[in-house]
């Protein structure tokens, strides 16, 4: 009885200690994401520069180089989106007539078919939710939350900066004073590793994927194609819900453009590209680079957006991967948490 008791108390005192930390991390989430960002670019580059350092050349002279491929990408992606962004702003009117020409038009076509529903067509036409420009809000919060994080007064390059610099000692001083705990030290490679195959993974499959639907949207006549491919990329990194968000927008417009043949095609056609990568290739490499299950993939989605707002939504399952490796499976207690967490558990049962 005693026993059992003190395993109660056990119990609450860790659920306590896990509300206080919960609690921790959201009071400085403004300061974490950014940190969390930067260590997840360092784990990308980082063997980029060993593998410079390899060919021959100098630490310092590899470290540069890696250093400004990063601020060039990260300079190029950012102008482009704040220019691509500001044209639609100033298009959005233009959307906007074209939407009310459309929706009169239906009305007109109703009532030629004494379908009398103009007090219906008058609450959508008032319905502020269903102009494009109060739609097109939510990408734009998302992609400007992601920019700002990004672009936050030079702090995240400034960590980067510093953390790649570091990393290669951060590395021979852990496995020396891990040497004597293997499980650990393996456990920490293992996170690396996993991390570093889900990204690169993840960025070609985002990349092949965004390619051939802005060909779709090309073909099909959808204004900023290249720009909706770049939030398809995006938010291929969002589990779970991040490919109906990417297709809010290209369909708004081909709805208000197009018309609803061509929007019945684009639908098709975008989900046939994302489900043709998304489904039949991706699982087969990712399964093996995360080893999540799909409910712990969402309910992480969900966890880090609330922690860390949207970019916790792109970071998500990155997180959900080191929490799992790098604190689940080394306590003894929450190792059958870990292990009920895994992609595999689901095969096996």
């Amino acid at each position: 009885m005693m026993k059992q008791s003190r395993t109660v108390g056990r119990l609450l005192l860790s659920l306590a200690s896990l509300v206080i930390i919960i609690a921790a991390l959201k009071s400085i989430s403004q300061l974490l994401a950014p940190i969390l960002l930067s260590l997840f670019v360092v784990l990308i580059v980082y063997p980029i520069m060993l593998w410079l350092e390899r060919r021959g050349m100098s630490r310092w002279i590899a470290y540069t180089l890696v250093v400004l491929g990063v601020i060039v990408v990260g300079a190029i992606f950012i102008i482009f989106l704040a220019v691509s962004l500001s044209e639609l702003s100033i298009t959005l009117p233009k959307y906007q007539e074209l939407l009310d020409a459309r929706l009169n038009g239906l009305e007109q076509w109703l009532a030629s078919h004494n379908l009398r529903i103009e007090k219906v067509m008058k609450d959508v036409l008032e319905l502020n939710w269903f102009n494009p420009e109060n739609i097109f809000q939510l990408l734009f919060y998302l992609v400007s939350i992601l920019l700002e994080t990004v672009a936050n007064a030079g702090f995240t390059l400034l960590v980067f900066i510093y953390m790649l610099a570091s990393a290669g000692n951060f590395w021979t001083h852990l496995r020396r004073e891990l040497a004597a705990d293997l499980p650990l030290l393996k456990r920490f490679s293992t996170f690396g590793q996993s991390i570093r195959i889900y990204l690169v993974i993840k960025s070609w499959l985002g990349v092949m994927t965004a390619l051939l639907q802005v060909i779709l949207m090309w073909i099909l006549g959808i204004d900023f194609a290249i720009l909706w491919g770049v939030f398809s990329f995006l938010f291929n990194f969002v589990p779970n819900i991040g490919f109906y968000i990417g297709l809010i927008a290209p369909v708004i417009i081909a709805v208000i453009k197009l018309g609803i043949t061509k929007t019945i095609i684009l639908i098709f056609g975008y989900t046939l590209i994302n489900n043709f990568f998304d489904v039949l290739i991706a699982p087969h490499y990712l399964g093996q680079g995360l080893d999540l299950s799909i409910v712990v993939g969402f309910l992480g989605l969900v966890f880090w957006t609330w922690m860390l707002g949207p970019i916790g939504a792109f970071l998500a399952l990155p997180l959900t991967v080191m929490v799992k490796k790098l604190l689940l499976e080394s306590l003894p207690d929450t190792q059958l948490l870990a292990s009920l967490m895994s992609s595999n558990s689901e095969k096996d049962s």
